[in-house]
């Protein structure tokens, strides 16, 4: 009863949900295998301001404005980091106990002149991972022995230990790959259908869901923060959007922010021109059918969306801080919006223009935890991460991954995660991390 109750409400749009704006949370921290008290454990809530820290007997209380999955991050010099995912369900208040591993005490073992190595996480020699994604203190994987139409995810922990694994439904067809949706749930595509992910009790359950709610409700939100819902109606074959913002409980969206390339829309309206007339004429056809410009049409006509003169447009929104931030690649600014979806300021950016364009893979990358954003670069065959601070536009450092061609990059808590294989070798594909230093 109770997993029908979850796929019912999943096919609720996750917009109209009725729901107060704040909710308290309280709780324990704990040292692992002593439960003793831990004072002074940092927590905080991801993409938030929002903090407080442990008392002598390790208690904490926090309100937060309520969403449908909260992240609480908990940290302390001497224990691992640990991320709780809470689902609110409607409750005011939230009692959660928690548990910290102590990181061992390596100063007098480790050189200060030691150059980091890639840590694997998991790598198994009969299945290869193809994708990947956080699971509170867990990793869900991707994974398949030789093709993914017939695929498998599994549930791991950061020593490679599997705790779970379940089979794709024959009916699913070929997975694609995760999405991690605004609500932090990991979805995953197949070619007939997507799943939502979930944990209970060490077990995998998957929840279908309607493809057409996740194109409407699900991947086009960015982010939600300070009371409302950032989404966008962009699509890739056109060179505009818009971003806009829709505060709980409303039902009229509010437009936040406009991004166009110039140069490439002129270059896409005279695609309409190019035409022959009777291409023109059926142009305007069409577009009269599907209510719709003649020079949209016609730029799909002409092919120009699927040529090397097109390419879709890149600026993402993050919610860093409490504060909402477009990294505009077309203006070379970022935009600050406060909580009141007012902006704030503009600052300039220039690192999306090295001196070989090709080097600049169009691919930001955020640490929620430490709220750092990482922009992504290629050369020589070979990847850099530059951290970009989001409040002055400004290049802080540059990290040069050691292995080459790492895939499904992500970073949490100042590693960057990746899948790979070894050139030419007949290893399968490992899920690896590093020390950004």
């Amino acid at each position: 009863m109770k997993l029908f109750k979850i796929c019912i409400l999943l096919f609720v749009p996750a917009l109209y949900f009725s729901q107060n704006d704040l909710v308290f949370i309280k709780g324990k921290v704990t040292k692992e295998n002593t439960n003793l008290p831990l004072e002074n454990v940092a927590i905080k809530n991801s993409g938030s301001a929002n903090g407080t820290i442990t008392n002598k007997n390790g208690y904490f209380e926090i309100k937060l404005t309520r969403t449908s999955l909260i992240k609480l991050h908990f940290s302390h010099l001497s224990f691992y980091p640990y991320v709780k995912e809470i689902r609110s369900s409607g409750k005011d208040t939230i009692n959660v106990s928690i548990t910290l591993k102590e990181k061992p005490n390596l100063l007098d073992t480790i050189s200060v002149f030691a150059s980091h190595k890639p840590e694997t996480l998991v790598g198994k020699p009969n299945y290869s991972i193809y994708d990947f994604d956080f699971y509170e203190d867990k990793l869900i994987l991707l994974t398949s022995e030789k093709s993914l139409n017939k695929a498998q995810i599994r549930c791991s922990d950061y020593n490679g230990n599997i705790i779970c694994s379940l089979p794709l439904p024959k009916d699913a067809g070929t997975a694609n790959g995760f999405f991690h949706d605004y609500e932090g749930y990991t979805d995953l595509i197949c070619s007939d259908t997507i799943f939502r992910l979930d944990l209970i009790n060490k077990e995998f359950i998957i929840m279908p869901i309607n493809r057409n709610d996740f194109s409407k409700y699900l991947k086009p939100i960015s982010d939600s923060a300070n009371g409302s819902y950032y989404h966008s109606d962009q699509w890739e074959k056109f060179p505009l959007f818009n971003y806009y913002f829709l505060r709980k409980n409303d039902t009229l969206n509010h437009v936040l922010s406009t991004v166009s390339n110039p140069e490439l829309m002129k270059i896409y309206n005279m695609e309409y021109y190019y035409l022959p007339p009777s291409a023109q004429l059926e142009a305007r056809r069409l577009a009269v059918e599907y209510k719709t410009d003649k020079r949209i049409i016609a730029a799909l006509m002409s092919g120009f969306t699927q040529s090397m003169f097109y390419e879709p447009l890149y600026a993402p929104l993050f919610v860093l801080n409490d504060t909402v931030c477009i990294f505009n690649h077309y203006t070379d600014h970022i935009y600050h919006f406060d909580r009141r979806n007012k902006i704030i300021d503009s600052v300039k950016i220039d690192y999306h223009h090295p001196k070989n364009w090709r080097e600049w893979k169009k691919q930001l990358y955020v640490d929620e935890f430490q709220n750092k954003v990482y922009a992504f670069f290629s050369k020589n065959g070979h990847h850099y991460l530059k951290q970009i601070n989001y409040q002055t536009g400004k290049e802080v450092m540059t990290y040069k991954l050691k292995h080459q061609s790492a895939d499904k990059i992500k970073i949490k808590d100042g590693y960057v995660y990746y899948v790979y294989r070894p050139f030419e070798s007949t290893q399968e594909k490992f899920l690896y991390r590093e020390r950004i230093e």
